[in-house]
């Protein structure tokens, strides 16, 4: 998320235990929506206190986001950089974003998250996290999102010129996933899906190897592809 020391994160437990936000009702599986994702990195010296504070995040800026439209909103971590996914279900997006800028509880935890962050020299004028593009989506939702178990991962190309245009491998149909998706940026590659059944490794080693077969079918000259699983440390649904 967007927009530190001791006292301020002992503040920020205290103003936790004493907010009243009631709980948002369950994401549901049959909403329209757009799709995000983008990057951003944590610097070193404050990737632990990082994801203390996401373990812990101010329910009045969950209550904003929520608000805003914005649903299964995930945010992962792996050597030193974020990836984030949500889903946006609203009609006017500008606004919705608006309307969280302008949030003063919001506003406060920017100015506890932002001092952690570092954008991507790579990112468009005006971004703060590094927009992605969307190459892949694929899985009708069988359970709403926050039922299902969410990974992502993360793999460098070199000597690929991945198309945009990819096809589901038969091996990809094998595994319980619901919501992959496939993200770019330059010459790495971010992916998200759920698994919905109780077998999730097994699903998992499935969608490795679908992925790198995704990947080739596409693409026969890459020389290298090594899919790295990202954690998990925020999720707002």
């Amino acid at each position: 998320m967007k927009k530190h020391n001791g006292t301020l994160i002992l503040a920020l437990l205290f103003l936790i235990s004493i907010s009243g936000c009631k709980t948002q009702p369950p994401s549901q599986t049959d909403q329209k929506s757009e799709r995000f994702g983008s990057l951003i990195k944590v610097r070193t010296e404050f990737e632990e206190r990082y994801i203390i504070l996401h373990k812990h995040t101010f329910p009045y800026v969950l209550k904003t986001i929520y608000e805003s439209n914005m649903r299964n909103y995930s945010i992962f971590l792996l050597k030193g950089t974020l990836f984030s996914f949500y889903e946006y279900i609203g009609t006017n997006y500008q606004a919705d974003m608006e309307k969280i800028g302008q949030d003063k509880t919001t506003q406060e935890w920017w100015k506890l998250t932002d001092p952690m962050q570092k954008p991507l020299e790579n990112r468009k004028e005006g971004e703060w996290w590094a927009a992605m593009e969307e190459i892949f989506h694929h899985g009708k939702k069988h359970v709403p999102s926050a039922k299902a178990m969410r990974y992502a991962y993360t793999a460098e190309l070199i000597g690929c010129d991945l198309q945009t245009k990819l096809n589901l491998p038969e091996i990809l149909k094998q595994a319980d996933i619901q919501n992959l998706c496939i993200y770019r940026k330059e010459n790495r590659l971010y992916t998200y899906f759920e698994c919905y059944e109780k077998d999730p490794d097994a699903d998992r080693e499935i969608l490795e190897r679908g992925l790198n077969d995704l990947i080739t079918q596409v693409s026969p000259g890459v020389s290298y592809v090594r899919w790295s699983r990202m954690e998990e440390v925020f999720h707002t649904d």
